[in-house]
């Protein structure tokens, strides 16, 4: 007996010891993760990788367990903290799971985030209150939103909260929210919410506002719900039937849906009217593109045509890339000219979907909700399938949730010629044609740059003649990294420093450049000129003089620059980085978008 006591006695310690968390050790898949975590001895940043395999591989009680983690603001940072509520996010929408018990501890999380201005932390948790369905939290989102304090660019995510959140109030919330005496900007959020409580309703309310718009309104928010439903199109193109549109806005309601990469007669055929566009798209004669093909030759330009590719309403490089920086849902470009004729080029602009590479065809997919995916496929199993769109943006889909599927056409939709003048259509085709053949149309032999971000409007304490490394460092990077946005070279490798003060907006520009470097050593840095520049390497300010064999270590690494408009002389920028002197350093600049 006195044995049998002592054995209770030590499982009873052992219980205590374990934490309240012990309930892990019946998932034997994640109780290793748990005792590693529970340890304290993992770094901070390795901890969103276990974390990430426990929301992957664990049950309901597991995520419970992350969840909690990730609202108290005694275990890790922010930063970490916010990362852990996006895996959560992310296993909702993949796998259909949430944390069990009671989940209303996310409005104090949101308090929290408010009182703290963390507007990141806030965008997260409004997001998970619409995606675990904590209706007792629908009256802290509505006085969130009518709240003067609350910061614009949460508002979408509000709205779309309360839609999933449903319900008769947030109902009448959303739909009040589509009127004119709203901002255009939460109109938009309320229209794209309500396409998915009242299809119809939601038309009607798109057509209203297409008929108050102006071409310098974004169009996205009130055409895209229509093309992600499967009755949406038609919807909508009922809706425009009954109102009046300015051509201008009509045409850049096309360039909305087109860019998207679709294409819907229902939607297209009403907006072509009102924009008096042709809406006939009959494939040319091989008589007809042979013309074509010697107009191009005789009257396009290469300069000009490269202009063109370049503009941000053709959206050309969203899925194109030319020296792999660029879009990734599409072919890259760079030597296109030397293996495509002219012809051929010409017809692939007009009629995409006549000649799609393997590698670049679509699937359409249909889900149990009614929601329409089109993308590339990037990766599939049992479970799921992960498309990218023609944003470039991956969307996955559980399996067990296709309730339809077929191939697709080209993600470059017929169409886009239609906002090109004829001239302007030679020019672009002279120009692709030239790409990987003509001089100043190969790409660069040495390493160059291709892929260069540039940061939107920097605040004015980093744009002063008092500026300091500390204030740039945080202002840059951990304040607001999303301004940072690409700017891609030309084919020569150089890029325009009036096409980067025009992203920025004045006359102090931030440029920065990624690279990965697999083996230490050295490296050296080629710029066109330094006149009016500070260059910083990470966070080490260098300076022109030691570019030369400059010694990295293994990781990525980034190279910044603040180029004073004013003071350099040049009017293109181009950076080589080359391998230093013994010990050569192995790298690889970044590309991509």
């Amino acid at each position: 007996m006195s044995c049998r006591i002592a054995l209770l006695l030590t499982s009873v310690i052992l219980i205590n010891l374990v934490s309240e968390h012990s309930t892990f050790a019946q998932n034997s898949s994640v109780a290793p993760m748990v005792r590693m975590l529970e340890s304290g001895k993992i770094p901070e940043e390795r901890l969103p990788t276990i974390l990430g395999l426990i929301c992957k591989r664990g049950d309901a009680v597991d995520l419970r367990y992350v969840f909690d983690k990730a609202i108290s603001a005694e275990t890790y940072s922010p930063k970490t903290r916010l990362v852990i509520l996006e895996l959560l996010a992310n296993t909702t929408r993949d796998r259909k799971l949430k944390p069990e018990g009671d989940l209303t501890s996310l409005g104090k999380a949101l308090e929290s985030a408010i009182s703290d201005e963390n507007v990141a932390m806030q965008k997260q948790l409004i997001q998970l209150i619409g995606l675990w369905d904590v209706k007792e939290l629908a009256g802290d989102l509505e006085k969130s939103l009518q709240n003067p304090k609350t910061p614009a660019s949460l508002s979408g995510s509000i709205i779309t909260a309360l839609a999933n959140l449903g319900g008769k109030d947030a109902r009448q919330t959303i739909v009040s929210l589509t009127t004119s005496k709203h901002s255009k900007a939460v109109r938009s959020q309320a229209i794209e919410a309500l396409a998915g409580i009242d299809l119809a309703l939601a038309a009607d309310s798109a057509a209203k506002f297409l008929s108050e718009a102006t071409p310098k309104d974004n169009l996205n928010n009130v055409i895209q719900p229509f093309l992600d439903r499967k009755s949406g199109p038609e919807a909508l193109g009922s809706a425009l039937a009954s109102v009046e549109i300015k051509p201008d806005v009509a045409k850049l309601a096309i360039r909305t849906m087109l860019t998207s990469g679709r294409n819907e007669a229902a939607i297209s055929d009403p907006l072509s009217k009102a924009a008096g566009l042709d809406t006939n798209m009959e494939p040319l004669t091989k008589e007809e593109l042979a013309q074509l093909a010697q107009e191009v030759q005789q009257h396009g330009d290469s300069a000009r045509g490269e202009l063109i590719f370049r503009r941000e309403e053709l959206n050309c490089y969203k899925c194109h890339s030319i020296g792999k920086s660029g879009g990734n849902v599409g072919p890259d470009l760079s030597a296109v000219g030397g293996s495509s004729p002219i012809d051929y080029l010409a017809n692939s602009l007009l009629l995409p979907s006549q000649a799609i590479k393997e590698a670049y065809k679509t699937l359409l997919i249909v889900d149990i909700d009614g929601l329409q995916h089109t993308g590339i496929v990037v990766d599939q199993d049992d479970d799921r399938i992960i498309l990218r769109d023609a944003q470039g943006k991956e969307k996955t889909i559980a399996v067990d949730d296709i309730e339809f599927e077929k191939e697709g056409n080209s993600l470059m939709p017929a169409g886009l010629t239609k906002f090109l003048t004829h001239q302007e259509f030679l020019d672009l085709v002279r120009y692709l044609s030239a790409l990987g053949k003509d001089p100043g149309y190969t790409m660069s032999a040495d390493p160059t740059v291709y892929r260069w971000r540039v940061y939107q409007n920097p605040p004015g304490k980093v744009t002063g003649e008092l500026f300091d490394d500390d204030s740039v460092r945080n202002m840059l990077f951990e304040y607001a990294p999303e301004k940072w946005q690409p700017l891609y070279a030309f084919a020569s490798g150089n890029i325009s420093m009036q096409e980067a003060r025009e992203k920025t907006k004045g006359n102090i520009i931030f440029l920065m450049a990624e690279f990965e470097v697999t083996v230490a050593g050295n490296i050296s840095i080629d710029l066109t000129s330094t006149e009016g520049m500070t260059i910083w390497v990470d966070d080490e300010r260098i300076s022109a003089a030691d570019l030369k064999n400059l010694q990295v270590d293994e990781g990525s690494h980034r190279l910044l620059l603040r180029v004073d408009r004013s003071a350099y002389g040049k009017q293109e920028l181009k950076a080589i980085i080359r391998k230093g002197e013994n010990p050569a350093a192995e790298y690889t600049i970044q590309v991509g978008n």
